[in-house]
C-alpha cells in the first residue's frame, strides 16, 4: 500500500499508522508460536497492556489456552501479571524491560517504559475496561474478513491513544482514543464511547474536532460503543451542541462559534459505527 502523507500528523505518528499490526499463522507449530510472541509483545508495548480476552480472540484459542500463552511470556521475562477487578479477565499483563528492549527491535521506535515493582501501577485502573476495549476495536478492523472469509480489512494500521498523546499533550488538541488509516489511505480517529456525556463537554469537543479535521490530523471520527442507545444518544447530542455553537455568537468575532459550512464539515465527518456494539457486549459484558 502507498503511504500517504497527511500535513498535519508528525513524521513519528506517520510512521507508527504504517507499523504492521496484523496476525498471521505461520507454516509450522514453531513458526506460529513465534509469530504470536512478536504480536502480543507489539500490542503490549503499543497499547500498554496486552489482556487475556484479546489473546484468546486474536489467536482463535480458548480462555486457557491464551492465560498458558500469556504465562509463558511471563516465565521469560518478557510480561509481568497484573491483578485488577477492573476488567472481566480480572488480569492484564504488561511488559517487563527485557519485553520493552523486545518490543523496540519489533517496532523500530522507542518504547516508554516505567520500572515498577507492583506492575498494577504501569496501567491505569480508572480507564481499564476503556483500554482493553480500544485493543480490541484497534485490532478488529485490522483483521476483519468479509462474510466468505476473505480478509477485507477495515484499516490497515494505528495510533493508539499514547502514542497519539506523547506528541500532542497541548489541552486545545482532541485527545482521541486512536488513528485508523484505511485501505484507501483516510486517516480516521477512533473514540470509544462509554457513557453519556453533557452537551457543554460535547461543544468543546465538537470545536476540537472541527479544528482537527481543518488542520489535517485526520479525515474522519469514528464513534464506537458496546451500546447502540449510547450511540444514538451521542448523535443526538452532538446536533443539540452544534444548534447551540451555530447561535451563538463570539463576542471577539461577532461571528459565530460554528460556521454552517463548519457544521456541514462536522455532520459529514463524524460516523457512528454500530457494526461492534454486538461484539464488545459479548466479549466485555458476559
Amino acid at each position: 500500500m502507498k503511504q500517504l502523507e497527511f500535513t498535519g500528523l508528525p513524521t513519528a505518528l506517520q510512521h507508527q499508522l504504517y507499523i504492521d499490526m496484523r496476525y498471521q499463522p505461520g507454516a509450522s507449530n514453531n513458526e506460529t508460536g513465534k509469530r504470536r510472541l512478536h504480536c502480543t509483545i507489539k500490542y503490549a508495548a503499543r497499547l500498554g497492556m496486552i489482556s487475556p480476552i484479546l489473546i484468546s480472540w486474536l489467536y482463535g484459542i480458548n480462555r486457557s489456552l491464551a492465560l498458558e500463552h500469556l504465562n509463558k511470556l511471563v516465565k521469560a521475562d518478557l510480561l509481568n501479571v497484573a491483578p485488577t477487578v477492573r476488567v472481566p479477565d480480572g488480569r492484564v499483563y504488561v511488559l517487563t524491560l527485557a519485553g520493552a528492549k523486545l518490543a523496540e527491535e519489533l517496532l523500530r521506535q522507542h518504547v516508554p517504559f516505567r520500572s515498577s515493582t507492583n506492575p498494577q501501577l504501569q496501567v491505569n485502573q480508572n480507564t481499564l475496561m476503556h483500554d482493553v476495549i480500544l485493543q480490541y476495536v484497534l485490532a478488529r478492523g485490522i483483521h476483519n474478513v468479509d462474510g466468505a472469509g476473505n480478509y477485507r480489512p477495515q484499516w490497515t494500521g494505528f495510533i493508539s491513544e499514547k502514542e497519539f498523546k506523547r506528541l500532542y499533550p497541548s489541552s486545545t488538541i482532541r485527545n482521541v482514543d486512536g488513528l485508523v488509516i484505511e485501505p484507501e489511505g483516510a486517516c480516521c480517529a477512533i473514540e470509544i464511547e462509554h457513557s453519556y456525556k453533557p452537551i457543554q463537554i460535547r461543544k468543546n469537543i465538537l470545536l476540537k474536532y472541527r479544528d482537527a479535521l481543518k488542520d489535517g490530523l485526520y479525515d474522519k471520527v469514528f464513534f464506537i460503543s458496546q451500546s447502540l442507545q449510547i450511540l444514538q444518544d451521542s448523535k443526538r447530542i452532538n446536533g443539540l451542541a452544534m444548534d447551540n455553537l451555530t447561535s451563538t455568537v463570539d463576542r471577539k468575532t461577532d461571528r459565530p462559534l460554528l460556521s454552517d459550512n463548519d457544521r456541514t464539515l462536522l455532520e459529514d465527518r463524524l460516523i457512528y459505527r454500530t457494526k461492534f456494539c454486538e461484539e464488545i457486549s459479548t466479549l466485555f459484558y458476559p
